[in-house]
């Protein structure tokens, strides 16, 4: 799953839900379709963040996630901040639940 964070993906119901192995094209249309998606592209003068960084890093999480397989239980990542274009995104706090 996908979506605003923090508060914002329960009050205003902006999430979408990704089925693995998924795909950056598929990661990409997913964002698109967040109402957060405009203050990705930029909003009231705040620099747009690419779409490849954001992308890319929900699918090396996904990928993990995958690689895991049966032992994972629980993965959140939150919150994954997208920085400007250019600059990347970073994954501020992450939780992890394998079975041993």
């Amino acid at each position: 799953m996908i979506g605003a964070g923090g508060v914002l993906v329960e009050m205003v119901a902006d999430s979408a839900t990704l089925l693995l192995p998924t795909t950056t094209a598929q990661i990409g249309e997913a964002l698109a379709g967040l109402r957060v998606a405009r203050l990705l592209a930029g909003y009231r003068g705040r620099p747009p963040a690419t779409s490849l960084p954001r992308s890319g890093a929900i699918a090396a999480i996904a990928a993990a996630a995958e690689a895991l397989g049966d032992r994972l239980l629980e993965l959140d990542v939150n919150p994954l901040l997208v920085l400007p274009a250019g600059q990347g995104a970073v994954a501020v706090d992450a939780l992890i639940v394998l079975d041993a």
